[in-house]
């Protein structure tokens, strides 16, 4: 009879111990961005979706997925907003997170908006640097960067600077999501916010340029795992060699999406020690051939200032 309790015990507690960690997956999307995130209350997240929906699309119907409890674009590019579009046709969206930032060469993003504003029971967020997102109560996500006021944007640098920027903590482990996020914005968020961004794991800024992931931040958060989403032979030659450089020369492990699909799992937490990341189905890393040490000098930063950090300076003088 003890043996029968037991084994019923196990049964019935095994789904809430598999929902109680926290899995985010970089999906290989090819030359693009596609973040799905398994939250321990059992609801999910999807932050882009890349450049085409089938890849995305079918990454999601071999999870068996119907729904989808939060869906963020970061910026509106196509190679971020396309896959969405076959998600809000294919999916129920519950609630949808975008900036206001305006592509005005580009009818894509607001045909995406249009999308996610005729979806039925879902409601569109915008949120601020600083913002909370109420995704699950055991996990802290907060906005470090997003343009939350409308802006008309032509430059892709300018989009890019726009990108909805997220760290989920979790069991002792930060997990930050910078979209395309360049070196311009992650000043801006090292100035702005004196913690907050360390992270052990980084998804890295625009698929590995080297207008992104400067040493300056890379000191900050000090990441002990690196993911690079990218394309194979993209015409953009991403990864640089100098962000490969810097985040070796940081002490981070890189992983990149051409070798597939790759995911981190933060498992529940342990009274003992914090949780230990647990990287799945990953690639090589690449080797560590750079001599450690950081060569940054704080003088050489210039003061930037990027749209989403224009408006935040403006919301505070007001």
């Amino acid at each position: 009879m003890k043996k029968l309790t037991t084994l019923l015990a196990v049964i019935l507690l095994a789904p809430a111990s598999l929902w109680a960690q926290l899995k985010v997956t970089f999906v290989n999307v090819g030359q693009g961005d596609a973040i799905y995130i398994e939250l321990p209350n059992g609801k999910n997240a999807l932050i882009d979706g890349g450049s085409s929906g089938v890849l995305v699309d079918n990454f999601l119907r071999s999870k068996g997925v119907t729904k989808i409890d939060y869906v963020a674009l970061t910026h509106p590019h196509s190679d971020h907003y396309r896959g969405l579009k076959k998600v809000f046709t294919n999916y129920q969206v519950n609630n949808y997170y975008d900036t206001k930032a305006e592509n005005v060469d580009a009818a894509g993003d607001n045909n995406l908006r249009q999308l996610a504003s005729v979806e039925p029971g879902c409601s569109t967020f915008y949120p601020k640097p600083g913002d909370l997102l109420n995704w699950d109560p055991a996990v802290n996500v907060k906005v470090f960067n997003a343009c939350w006021e409308p802006v008309q944007i032509r430059e892709n640098d300018e989009a890019n600077n726009c990108s909805l920027v997220v760290k989920l903590s979790y069991n002792g482990n930060g997990i930050l999501l910078t979209g395309d996020a360049n070196s311009d914005t992650e000043q801006e968020m090292l100035s702005h916010f004196s913690t907050g961004l360390r992270a052990n794991i980084l998804k890295v800024g625009h698929h590995g340029s080297r207008t992104s992931t400067s040493d300056a931040f890379l000191a900050r958060v000090r990441p002990d795992y690196a993911f690079i989403s990218v394309g194979l032979g993209n015409k953009y030659g991403h990864p640089h060699q100098e962000a490969l450089s810097r985040l070796l020369n940081a002490g981070a492990k890189i992983y990149l999406t051409t070798d597939g699909t790759q995911s981190v799992v933060i498992p529940a937490p342990s009274v003992s020690k914090p949780g230990k990341p647990l990287v799945v189905r990953e690639g090589k890393s690449i080797a560590e051939t750079v001599p450690a040490g950081l060569t940054w000098d704080p003088a050489e930063i210039a003061d930037f200032t990027t749209p989403a950090f224009e408006q935040l300076s403006g919301a505070a003088a007001k």
